[in-house]
């Protein structure tokens, strides 16, 4: 199944800028000491594959912003920057539980900066930016989607934890809606280990 999904999310980063930006960026961030959370938003597509009876891989594409407070020699600034962040998760679903199904998620995400700023001027990544643009790390899940009365609807928190020099923290809480299958698309395709017969 396909499925679209957006949410709000809260991010800081707790590692390094990085540690080559430029001399004018510098005079932007200096003794960079501690950060502090800054919402965001995500919003993208997903696909819900199906390997065996309770599992199955979701990978998304997300168009998220996401930032940080920091805390520097001239005060506290907010540094936004704008992903393009794929999450790959493998889920394990428990039915029948309520009217939906639960299901908590294990996986990793790959990010690429796409944009950014800061509050005080300058640029989040490039030349002349202060973070790498791009970020990996865990992200971990829990889903809860409807069987009943609105099927496919479904909710999710999540917590991710970068592991480049930005090391990123992030939560996450999102609600989507992942369309039924299409019967020529499962009659097709849907066979030996992908076979699923809701």
């Amino acid at each position: 199944r396909f499925g679209v999904e957006g949410g709000f999310n809260m991010t800081k980063w707790n590692g390094e800028l990085m540690p080559d930006y430029s001399q004018e960026a510098k005079s932007i961030v200096r003794e960079f000491s501690k950060s502090g959370m800054k919402p965001g938003f995500h919003a993208g597509v997903l696909a819900d594959l199906v390997i065996q009876d309770h599992w199955s891989i979701q990978p998304e594409v997300l168009f998220a912003m996401e930032g940080s407070k920091i805390t520097d020699s001239l005060g506290t600034q907010k540094v936004s920057a704008l992903y393009i962040r794929i999450p790959i998760l493998v889920y394990y679903n428990i039915m029948n539980v309520g009217p939906g199904q639960l299901s908590p998620g294990l996986g990793l995400f790959f990010a690429g900066g796409v944009g950014g700023s800061l509050e005080n001027g300058g640029d989040t990544f490039g030349d002349e930016g202060v973070l790498d643009e791009f970020d990996w790390g865990l992200n971990v899940k829990v889903a809860y989607e409807m069987q009943k009365m609105v099927s496919g609807l479904f909710g999710s928190i999540g917590f991710s934890q970068g592991f480049s020099t930005s090391k990123s923290t992030g939560m996450s809480v999102s609600v989507g809606y992942k369309f039924q299958y299409a019967k020529f698309f499962k009659k097709k395709y849907n066979t030996g280990m992908l076979e699923y017969n809701p």
